[in-house]
C-alpha cells in the first residue's frame, strides 16, 4: 500500500500580514538595483548581502522611508528562492540590513514594512518555510513562520514561536461509510537558532506536535521533528552544505496503509545529506549525495496486527547539477542523480522484493522575466530496475514546473506541477506514478487581513496494476494580524479520493481556528 501523496510537494505558506495594494513593479531606480543583486545573488547569499550593504552605503536614502525600503526589500529578496540551504535567514538579513541604513526616526516603520514585504515574498519559497504543525499535515499550503525578531545569543539569534488551533473533522479515519467526527485540539511549539555570521551559516530547528482529540483519544499524538544545517563558505566561489533531520511523525488517515489501524501508524525518518556548490566562469555546478531512513511500526486493526516492517527502507540519492548563470533572466541547466533504494526485508509479505535502482536525468531552467515573474522548470525521465523479476524495468516522463507571480504588491500567486514515480507496497505493483497540479492565491483585503484560496488535483497511476487513485484537495481561509507577531485565523478544507478500488474512496470536511504567536 501506499501513503496518501497528497501532502505539500511544494510546502508553500502563507504571508500573515501584507502591504496595502500598490503596484509591484518597482521604480526605474530600483529596477537597475535589482539587475545589479540579482546579478551579484549568482555567486550565493554572502554575496548578495553583501551587495546589499554596497547599495546602501552608497544611497542611504533607499531606506529613508518605508515605500522606497520595501522596494529595495523586494529587489533583493528575488533570487533568493534560487539559493540551496535553508532560506529564512537570508531574508531576516536583509531585513536587519535595509533597518540598520534607515533613519533612527524611521527605522521601526522601515523595519515593520520590510519584514512585511519579506514575509509574503518568503511565503512562496519552499525552503524558507519549516515543518508543518501536525494538524495541518495535508494542507496544500499551511501558514508560515513570520519574520520574527527573536533574541540574541552570542552571535546567534534564537527565534521562538508557537501555533495553536482547535479543528473539527467530519471524517476523522478518511473512510467511506460510518464516518466518524471530532474536535481536536494541537498545540506546536518550535525553536530556530540561525547564526549571524559574515561567512558561513548554521541554523538548527526543533518543533513539537502534540493533538488531543475530544471522544477518539486513540487519535492522540505526539510527534516531533527537528534539523540542523551548515553551510561553509569555503570561497566566494565555494561553499558546501551538511545538514540531517531526525523526526518522529504519524500517517494522516487518509492513507490506506493507516485506514484500518486502530491507532495512527508512527514512522520514524532520519535524513543526512552532503554537498557542494562551485562557480566557475558563467557557470555553477552542484554535487551531493543524501541517505534517508524510514521506519514504521506495527498497529492493531479490528483483523489483526498490520504489518508495516516490510516498509522500512533506506533511500540513497548522488548526482549533480551544472547550471549556465550568464544571464540572470533565463539559467539553462542539466542534472542528473541515481536513486537507491533498500528495504530492510528482502521479500515483503507478499512475498515481493522491493529493492530498486534508477537514475533520473534532464534538463529544466531557473527564469526571472521580472522581479514579480519568475520560475523553475525540469523535464526529464526516470527509469527504475526493481530486484523482483516480475517488476522488471519501468521508465516514465520527470517533470517539475514552478512559477511564482505577484501581479500587485498585495497579491501572491504561485502554480506548480509535479509527475514523479514512488514507491508502493501494493501487491503486484512495483510504483505508482503521481502527478499533482496545485496552486495558491492569496490577497490582503487590508493592512492585517489576508485571504487565502488553494487548490490541487492529483492522480497516482499504479504500475502493472488497473487502479487509479484521484484526489483533491480544496480550502480557503483568512489571517489577520492582531500584532506584527501575533496572528489569528480560520480555514474551511475538502478533500476527496475516487478510486478504482471503491474501499479507500471518501470525502472530508475540516474547518480550522488557529492562532500564531511569534517572539
Amino acid at each position: 500500500m501506499r501513503q496518501s501523496k497528497l501532502l505539500p510537494v511544494l510546502t508553500v505558506a502563507g504571508a500573515l500580514a501584507l502591504p496595502i495594494p500598490a503596484l509591484a513593479q518597482p521604480a526605474p531606480a530600483h529596477e537597475s538595483i535589482a539587475l545589479q543583486l540579482n546579478r551579484a545573488a549568482v555567486d550565493g547569499p554572502t554575496a548578495l548581502l553583501h551587495e546589499l550593504g554596497t547599495v546602501l552605503a552608497a544611497d542611504p536614502t533607499l531606506a529613508a522611508d518605508p515605500d522606497s525600503a520595501t522596494r529595495l526589500a523586494r529587489a533583493a529578496a528575488a533570487p533568493v528562492p534560487d539559493f540551496v540551504g535553508a532560506n529564512m535567514p537570508v531574508y531576516r538579513s536583509i531585513a536587519e540590513k535595509i533597518a540598520a541604513a534607515a533613519p533612527a526616526d524611521r527605522r521601526h516603520a522601515v523595519r515593520n514594512a520590510v519584514d512585511a514585504e519579506l514575509d509574503r515574498l518568503a511565503a512562496t519559497d519552499p525552503r524558507a518555510n519549516p515543518v508543518m504543525p501536525v494538524w495541518e499535515q495535508g494542507m496544500i499550503a499551511p501558514p508560515a513562520q513570520t519574520l520574527s525578531r527573536g533574541y540574541r545569543i552570542g552571535s546567534f539569534t534564537l527565534y521562538p514561536d508557537i501555533s495553536s488551533g482547535v479543528f473539527f473533522d467530519d471524517n476523522i479515519y478518511a473512510t467511506r461509510t460510518d464516518q466518524k467526527s471530532d474536535w481536536i485540539g494541537a498545540i506546536s511549539p518550535r525553536l530556530v537558532l540561525a547564526s549571524n555570521w559574515q561567512r558561513n551559516q548554521l541554523v538548527a530547528e526543533a518543533q513539537g506536535d502534540f493533538t488531543g482529540y475530544n471522544k477518539f483519544s486513540r487519535e492522540n499524538t505526539i510527534d516531533w521533528h527537528t534539523s540542523v544545517e551548515g553551510r561553509i563558505d569555503a570561497t566566494r566561489a565555494t561553499q558546501f552544505l551538511l545538514g540531517g533531520q531526525a523526526m518522529k511523525e504519524h500517517e494522516d488517515r487518509a492513507s490506506p496503509d493507516a485506514v484500518d489501524g486502530l491507532t495512527p501508524t508512527i514512522y520514524h525518518e532520519y535524513h543526512g545529506y552532503a554537498g557542494a556548490v562551485h562557480h566557475f566562469g558563467s557557470y555553477t555546478a552542484r554535487f551531493g549525495t543524501s541517505i534517508k531512513s524510514l521506519t514504521f511500526q506495527n498497529v492493531d486493526s479490528t483483523h489483526g496486527e498490520i504489518n508495516n516492517h516490510d516498509r522500512n527502507r533506506d533511500r540513497y540519492e548522488v548526482g549533480g547539477l551544472v547550471r549556465y548563470d550568464r544571464h540572470s533572466i533565463f539559467r539553462p541547466y542539466v542534472q542528473a542523480y541515481g536513486v537507491f533504494h533498500n528495504y530492510q526485508h528482502q521479500y515483503d509479505e507478499f512475498g515481493y522484493q522491493r529493492d530498486s535502482e534508477g537514475v533520473v536525468a534532464g534538463a529544466g531552467a531557473l527564469w526571472r522575466l521580472t522581479p514579480s515573474l519568475a520560475g523553475d522548470v525540469f523535464v526529464g525521465a526516470d527509469n527504475r530496475t526493481y530486484a523482483d523479476a516480475r517488476f522488471g524495468s519501468y521508465t516514465t516522463p520527470r517533470v517539475n514546473a514552478y512559477l511564482r507571480w505577484d501581479p500587485v504588491r498585495s497579491t501572491a500567486t504561485i502554480l506548480y506541477f509535479e509527475r514523479s514515480l514512488q514507491e508502493t507496497t501494493l501487491p503486484g505493483s512495483p510504483g505508482y506514478t503521481y502527478n499533482i497540479l496545485g496552486g495558491r492565491v492569496e490577497h490582503a483585503l487590508t493592512r492585517r487581513l489576508t485571504g487565502i484560496a488553494r487548490a490541487a488535483v492529483a492522480r497516482a497511476s499504479f504500475v502493472q496494476s488497473s487502479r487509479t487513485d484521484d484526489e483533491g484537495d480544496f480550502s480557503a481561509g483568512l489571517r489577520y494580524a492582531l500584532t506584527p507577531t501575533v496572528t489569528v485565523g480560520g480555514d474551511y478544507r475538502y478533500t476527496v479520493r475516487t478510486s478504482t478500488v471503491s474501499s479507500v474512496n471518501f470525502g472530508r470536511n475540516q474547518v480550522f481556528f488557529r492562532i500564531d504567536k511569534a517572539f
